[in-house]
């Protein structure tokens, strides 16, 4: 039997249910899915669970990392360590399956070669039909380059880790784990013989507008910082990056007990403020809930402010609440990122809370 594995949070329900009928329909039933949300909200999970619950074949895991930025490393990490037969699929929750898909993984499964997938693309009109598999029209098909959608033993991902959990949102996360897999002996290959995987169209993470503060946590470096880190586990010949701890689900009760915590500190964006929790604060605060609360100055948007300003007064300097929110998140995904947290953006967009269990 195979585990695929799926890595989820907040789409549409839609795309699961295409997906997971396409699985229906395989020519070889040895599979099993495990289905991990990674924090999706409450209204949305409500809904999956009760869809992917009426397939046999699948597993959910609910992981409350609702607050925190995606990161499929730490969701595909989650479904490993719930996965128990010998290989795994990597899979998508946009992919369409070939009906021999599960077929084929079973012919080219091998403990030492790991094996990734060539995509084929559909574009946003295409993505709305529904048709039987031959009958889409592909409009692109992905590089060797793209190895998201993979068969691995899962002996291999055990001897390197996992996947690298300090990657967050997109990118890199993949090029790195058969980075680790070769240094630890294991071989790959590109299964390009024939089209098994179609992928529906979606907004890219490029192309989103992440210059301006919004509810979703966006990050601006997100892409150039996971570069940086795949360089470094290259350069370094690092073969586990992540503690041992790794893999680790975001329990309901962990969850509850940090949005129980109700006292906060208020910090207003003065530059002093503000770097004086991220460098004294924080790293040297233990053993115990830390609650703050970012908020605008008042006296920034004042006229007497603006005045002085104008006419060079020495005055305090100001971060912007997107400066701050940047500041935080790099601080979480570099240093905290195997902490409790809850990371917030009001919805009026004046205000960010982060509580962290240190």
């Amino acid at each position: 039997m195979i585990t695929i594995i799926y890595p989820y949070r907040n789409r549409e329900l839609s795309r699961i249910k295409k997906s997971l009928d396409s699985l229906v329909l395989q020519s070889n039933k040895d599979f099993c899915v495990v289905f991990v949300d990674y924090g999706s909200d409450f209204d949305i999970s409500s809904s999956v669970k009760k869809i992917v619950e009426e397939y046999k074949y699948v597993k959910y895991i609910h992981s409350f990392h609702n607050d925190q930025p995606w990161s499929r490393s730490k969701a595909i990490n989650i479904g490993l360590r719930f996965a128990e037969t010998e290989f795994v699929f990597i899979a998508d929750i946009d992919i369409i399956f070939h009906p021999d898909l599960v077929a084929t993984l079973h012919k080219l499964k091998d403990e030492q070669e790991n094996v990734y997938f060539q995509v084929g693309y559909l574009d946003e009109k295409e993505s709305k039909q529904s048709k039987e598999f031959n009958q889409y029209n592909i409009s692109s098909k992905s590089i060797p380059e793209g190895q998201g959608l993979s068969l691995f033993s899962l002996k291999s991902l055990l001897t390197v880790g996992g996947f690298d959990e300090f990657f967050h949102f997109w990118g890199a996360e993949d090029e790195d784990v058969y980075a680790r897999l070769k240094i630890a002996g294991y071989s790959s290959r590109f299964y390009n013989d024939t089209i098994l995987l179609l992928h529906q169209w979606h907004e890219t993470f490029t192309s989103i507008n992440k210059e301006k503060l919004t509810e979703e946590l966006y990050f601006s470096e997100a892409f150039g910082l996971n570069k940086q880190k795949l360089m470094f586990n290259k350069q370094k010949q690092i073969l586990k990056p992540n503690n041992e701890n790794w893999g680790k689900l975001m329990t309901e009760e962990e969850f509850q007990f940090l949005n129980s915590h109700q006292d906060s500190t208020v910090i207003t964006n003065k530059k002093l403020l503000v770097e004086n929790f991220i460098n004294i604060i924080l790293p040297n605060t233990h053993d115990d809930v830390v609650n703050v609360i970012f908020k605008d100055y008042q006296y920034q948007l004042s006229l007497n402010y603006k005045i002085k300003k104008i006419f060079r007064v020495k005055m305090h300097q100001y971060y912007s609440l997107k400066d701050i929110h940047d500041l935080l998140v790099r601080q979480l995904l570099v240093y905290y990122r195997d902490y409790q947290y809850t990371y917030k953006i009001s919805s009026d967009l004046k205000s960010i809370q982060l509580k962290i269990k240190k």
